[in-house]
């Protein structure tokens, strides 16, 4: 099972004078962070002088002092995820003041994400009036991924202010982002991924995003919506994480397979925001009542008799009837095979004659005298 959610996040674009940094080669670096990981996740002058051998204490802290500076780790010396990120990647952080030009967007998921960042020639603008507050500062300290160019990684470290209000100078976009979200059921985990169109000088080019993983626990997040959005369809069972439906439900495919598409239209991820568009595909499914369970025997024993044309012995439809609910949602309730005459005389006969002489020319026929008990009724599960 798998649910394939979507949304609109609105892209807005603005000029903007601050602290940013891009992501630089720094094998050095990444060489102090890794070290700092196998030492419960400390940077000290220790830590340096091991493996940066022949570097004075002082050279030592100047480096730890850096490190501070940069954001990879806290003033103790703490690792952080940047560090951790740094360790991994051996790419640091290269600061830089200037004006830029920043595509943002928001979403639960995304967090307060820049797309992109391009660097403005400083100039005089005499604009004053347009300057408006920034509604939306872009998360601090964490590194973004160009989406024209995902080699290109950057981090926003500070938007110098005027008394506590960032300004900026709104500029028109034509950008348009979607945020596609999978969360795969059978293998417990998620990947999401951004889609559209962004400036790139005068034209609009492809956004590139590799996916990337929230974490979520797509039960837990099924589980909430049992009782919302799955609602209208059916009863969501957490135990057999299965949803029982009413017979009137099925189509061709879930009466074989007993799985369903479910499109939900508008759903709420707890802790992760909305999306106006849902789909669930491949629902595990059972009947609602025991009354769907016996129409959702019968109509797959008709399916399978009419598409399998031949004269069949009482055995041989008795055993039929068994393999078609044996192990399937179906066999907790009991459905029930009638009996040979009230089956040849019932709607078999009616809908379709030729079933009818497949059944009942071999019980006619027989050479054998056949017992009550094969011609009588046959119940698969239930309660006995």
């Amino acid at each position: 099972m798998r649910a394939l959610l979507s949304t609109t996040v609105p892209v807005q674009r603005f000029a903007v004078f601050a602290e940013m940094a891009w992501l630089e080669r720094r094998p050095e670096l990444g060489l102090v962070c890794r070290a700092a990981c196998d030492h419960d996740g400390r940077l000290s002058r220790n830590t340096v002088q091991a493996v940066l051998p022949g570097l004075s204490e002082t050279g030592a802290d100047n480096v730890v002092g850096w490190c501070k500076v940069l954001g990879l780790c806290d003033a103790s010396g703490g690792l952080s995820a940047l560090g951790d990120d740094v360790g991994r990647t051996d790419q640091a952080p290269v600061p830089e003041q200037g004006v830029y030009d920043l595509w943002l967007t928001k979403h639960p998921v995304l967090g307060r994400r820049l797309l992109s960042a391009q660097r403005l020639a400083s100039r005089h603008d005499p604009r004053f009036e347009a300057i408006e507050p920034l509604a939306v500062e872009p998360d601090r300290g964490v590194v973004f991924r160009s989406v024209l160019d995902p080699r290109e990684r950057f981090i926003v470290r500070d938007l110098p202010s005027n008394h506590g209000q960032v300004g900026v100078l709104p500029r028109p976009t034509r950008a348009s982002c979607e945020l596609r979200w999978c969360l795969d059921f059978e293998n417990e985990r998620d990947h999401w991924q951004l889609e559209g169109r962004i400036e790139s000088g005068e034209t609009l080019v492809k956004i590139q995003h590799e996916p990337e993983h929230d974490g979520v626990d797509p039960w837990a997040v099924i589980e909430q919506w049992g009782e919302g959005p799955l609602a209208p369809f059916g009863r969501w069972d957490p135990a057999t994480r299965r949803l029982y439906v009413p017979f009137e439900r099925l189509d061709v495919d879930s009466l074989e397979r007993f799985v369903l598409t479910l499109t939900l239209g508008a759903v709420e991820v707890p802790g992760k925001g909305g999306f106006g568009h849902a789909v669930l595909e491949d629902v595990p499914v059972g009947p609602a009542t025991a009354a769907d369970a016996q129409r959702w025997a019968m109509t797959r024993l008709q399916r399978r008799l009419a598409h399998e044309p031949r004269y069949r012995s009482r055995n041989d439809v008795r055993a039929l009837f068994v393999e078609l609910c044996q192990g399937t949602p179906l066999e907790r309730h009991g459905p029930t095979l009638p009996s040979h005459a009230t089956l040849i005389e019932g709607d078999l006969h009616t809908m379709r004659p030729e079933v009818f002489w497949n059944l009942a020319a071999p019980v006619d026929l027989s050479p054998h005298h056949l017992e009550a008990e094969q011609l009588g009724e046959l119940r698969v599960g239930g309660v006995p």
